[in-house]
């Protein structure tokens, strides 16, 4: 009898209801130019030389469902976070593929919906008011699919998100520096651009000094592989 998954212990996934959304068949449906540029460089990204190969393993399984479609919303958001602006103003200031990657976010920045997610154990006294997660790809993303998800993490300086447990393997890249600790072990200082992966089980923590953090991470869905 297989283990059902336990989701309660991950914070980065902010809702647990099941999202039906039909995939269109391979090429049938044309994807929105920006968010296809931020899917491009996403790919340049993690699958860069550079990137850790784990990560670069789970982001290409990501990326490859995004063949096919999901439904789209790109309807305009009221919601400005003027540390989003900064961390994007930070990042595009560079000329390497994270760089790139921030510059095609910016184009999507206007769909983005903001949400907070939940608190949990060594979370820095601001973490409610200080973080906040959206969906890019994924269940009620910009582009609303049930099979992968791609989402930002978005905090304010000196902000420390909370430990918590990993339900899926999940593939990072950072846009802005930060120093990160996964299962336990010391923290690590890394810097923009740097790729990594957490893995189903592992505990992981990540936290921010005196810039805003930004960051995209990816997940296959429970049932796709």
């Amino acid at each position: 009898m297989n283990k059902k998954t336990d989701h309660s212990a991950d914070l980065l996934v902010t809702e647990k209801d099941g999202v039906v959304a039909r995939l269109a068949v391979r090429g049938g449906v044309r994807r929105p130019d920006a968010l296809q540029g931020f899917l491009n460089a996403f790919a340049s990204a993690m699958l860069s030389a550079d990137a850790c190969p784990t990560a670069s393993f789970i982001a290409g399984k990501v990326l490859q469902r995004t063949e096919r479609t999901g439904v789209f919303n790109l309807e305009e958001t009221a919601q400005r976070k003027t540390t989003f602006d900064s961390a994007l103003r930070h990042a595009r200031q560079s000329s390497s593929p994270h760089g790139r990657l921030a510059a095609e976010l910016a184009q999507l920045s206007r769909y983005v919906v903001w949400q907070s997610g939940r608190s949990g154990p060594f979370a820095s006294v601001n973490f409610s008011k200080a973080h906040a997660h959206s969906v890019l790809v994924g269940p009620s993303g910009i582009e609303t699919r049930p099979d992968i998800r791609i989402c930002l993490i978005l905090m304010e300086p000196y902000t420390r998100f909370p430990d918590n447990v990993q339900a899926r393997s999940k593939a990072f890249v950072l846009l802005s520096p930060s120093e990160i600790c996964i299962d336990g072990d010391a923290w690590l200082r890394a810097d923009a651009g740097s790729v990594f992966s957490v893995e189903a089980g592992q505990a992981f923590a990540i936290r921010c000094t005196s810039q805003p953090l930004l960051a995209i991470w990816c997940q296959l869905e429970e049932g796709f592989k």
